[in-house]
């Protein structure tokens, strides 16, 4: 599937007259909880032509194509991802860190990654992470629930923990996350980290009294605390300059 997947990012560089700077996976199978019917979540960077960005009707800034079978591709133009990361939009935090990469343009993954340290907002990360969070809570209540729900839950809650705690972004992978979990959650979480890699996507699961209270008491408390964070002011200079050398 991997030589596959560079197959098809080659094919869209020839076809869109782009260069693509980086391309990783980005849903589960990133972030580590695969299930075995788990769909591709291929993500890349482009940069196009200097010429093509100073046109008077502007080309667009993403690409995504139709699913086939289970391989979802997408892709943002540099000039979209420097404009989210100026309001440390969490994606490209994200996409930048992932242990899958399909493809990368002469070192760019390093200097993207030294200048966006100077873009991370632990408010905006924190709010973005626990709306994940209040999107699918609801789930708790009921009697059974997917086992992926259960998983984008906890990923999207310890994020916002790390963001908020270390005041610096957060990991992708539920692995690096798990340290913040107690034990006795984290030992059941890996149990079923262990049986979503076995099941599929639709599989149903009834929550546990113990990740049920963990994950409530854990929500109260990080929106009570998010409140008290300022906001920071970002440099619109720097992401000027980077995008420039690249596009150069």
């Amino acid at each position: 599937m991997k030589a596959h997947i560079i197959k098809k990012l080659m094919e869209i560089e020839a076809s869109e007259g782009v260069r693509i700077l980086f391309a990783c996976e980005s849903g589960s199978r990133g972030w580590g909880f695969p299930s075995i019917d788990s769909d591709y979540d291929v993500r890349f960077i482009y940069i196009r032509k200097a010429e093509d960005y100073s046109r008077l009707f502007p080309l667009p800034t993403e690409m995504r194509f139709p699913m086939i079978d289970d391989l979802d591709i997408a892709g943002w133009d540099l000039f979209k991802v420097l404009t989210l990361l100026y309001k440390s939009n969490v994606s490209p935090f994200e996409w930048i860190q992932s242990p899958i990469v399909y493809h990368e343009f002469n070192g760019f993954k390093a200097s993207f990654r030294a200048m966006m340290e100077n873009y991370f907002d632990a408010r905006r990360h924190t709010h973005h992470y626990l709306g994940i969070v209040r999107s699918k809570v609801e789930d708790l209540q009921r009697e059974t629930m997917k086992l992926k729900s259960l998983f984008y839950i906890l990923r999207s809650l310890l994020a916002a923990d790390w963001s908020m705690t270390n005041r610096g972004y957060a990991p992708m992978t539920l692995a690096e996350l798990s340290v913040l979990l107690p034990d006795d959650v984290k030992v059941e979480v890996m149990q079923l980290q262990k049986l979503k890699s076995q099941v599929d996507e639709g599989f149903v699961y009834s929550c546990s009294a113990i990740i049920r209270s963990y994950i409530e008491t854990k929500l109260i408390h990080l929106e009570h605390q998010v409140g008290q964070v300022p906001v920071s002011v970002s440099d619109k200079e720097g992401l000027e300059k980077y995008f420039k050398t690249i596009l150069r």
